[in-house]
């Protein structure tokens, strides 16, 4: 049974407890002598651990995307906790609960999903109402969607991630069309189309012990695969309206804006613009409160330079003037302990910065 949690750790404690492999890179210092990076995760959050001492035998038999029994002693470096790493054994499967290792949504799962049903069913149009209905009435596809993740390490990177996610944008979306009351938008569309944009994400990811790219997120992605989805729930209603058919596809391939963020379409309706801003809006508001709540630094006001974004960011003030990092949103369990934060282009995720799919 795990008992020392990523998230709880502080410097100068004694480790020894299961950790997900990540990530391992054997490198050379500058006596010439190797030694291992690893990145070790559980539930909580992320951290970099180093192994010293026979570090290419320790190479050679460390899995990764395995679990192992890592004993050594956490430290701060560069206001970075680290571990650094005494011995490391692999774990057989059949030892290790995948629910140590998969962060989980916040928030209650079922209040999420009766907000989701609750929005279908203020839809009006009765075409949009019956393929959402039909949606929720297949019992694998509502269950993946209730369990999948948003994303495999930004924003809502844990099960429960794209249900939270997709609520959220329906509902700021909601108060968009309540703002522009005058321009006549089309909310049945578009609350169906912010339910649905990332529905794909129950196919492109996949969860274990880790969340990773299925072999189909990688080859096809995640907005194809929405639009597959859609279009087999589709083809078995007769006499779907093409209009909503064709503008449906539309919102689902142009939401994310730009072909260099992996559009399909440029969104070319109002429509698709307030979704594809939505949506942006919904995972930089997530990832940029997991990123305040991240840093450790209480000595300033600012956080470090942010490769990401260009520029430092404003942590806030506490009343009496010292620096304070500013409430933030709903964050998962042990955000802050997100050891290792990965670059977003143009506020747009990539994963893996060799080849990673964008989100």
């Amino acid at each position: 049974m795990k008992r020392q949690y990523i998230a709880d750790i502080e410097p100068n404690q004694d480790i020894e407890d299961q950790f997900l492999v990540t990530e391992k890179e054997l490198r050379t210092a500058r006596n010439g002598s190797a030694f291992l990076t690893l990145k070790l995760t559980d539930r909580t959050g992320r951290l970099v651990a180093r192994v010293w001492q026979d570090a290419e035998q320790v190479d050679a038999r460390v899995v990764t995307g395995e679990v192992a029994t890592v004993r050594g002693r956490s430290e701060s470096y560069r206001n970075q906790l680290q571990l650094q790493v005494r011995s490391i054994v692999m774990v057989p499967r059949a030892a290790v609960d995948p629910a140590d290792f998969l962060p989980r949504c916040p928030l209650d799962p079922d209040r999420l999903w009766e907000d989701f049903k609750g929005l279908v069913a203020s839809l009006g149009r009765g075409s949009l109402k019956k393929l959402m209905l039909r949606l929720l009435a297949d019992t694998d596809l509502s269950a993946r969607l209730r369990l999948a993740p948003a994303a495999k390490s930004i924003h809502h990177a844990y099960l429960g991630g794209l249900l939270e996610h997709s609520v959220s944008v329906a509902r700021l979306l909601d108060r968009v069309i309540e703002h522009y009351g005058a321009l006549d938008l089309d909310r049945d569309l578009l609350i169906t189309g912010a339910l649905l944009h990332d529905i794909g994400k129950i196919d492109e990811y996949r969860y274990d012990l880790a969340i990773d790219y299925s072999d189909r997120g990688r080859l096809i992605g995640h907005m194809v695969l929405g639009w597959q989805i859609v279009q087999d729930q589709i083809r078995d209603l007769q006499g779907f309206p093409e209009r909503d058919e064709v503008l449906l596809n539309h919102l689902i391939l142009s939401h994310h804006g730009e072909a260099a963020f992996g559009a399909v379409r440029l969104p070319m309706t109002r429509e698709a613009f307030l979704l594809h801003y939505a949506d942006d809006m919904d995972a930089k508001m997530h990832h940029l409160s997991r990123l305040l709540a991240s840093d450790t630094d209480d000595h300033g006001s600012w956080t470090g330079y942010q490769n990401l974004y260009g520029r430092f960011l404003f942590k806030g003030w506490r009343s009496d003037g010292a620096a304070a990092a500013p409430a933030c949103v709903e964050v998962s369990p042990g955000a802050g302990s997100g050891r290792q934060l990965t670059v977003w282009s143009q506020l747009r995720e990539i994963d893996e910065p060799d080849s990673g799919p964008r989100n």
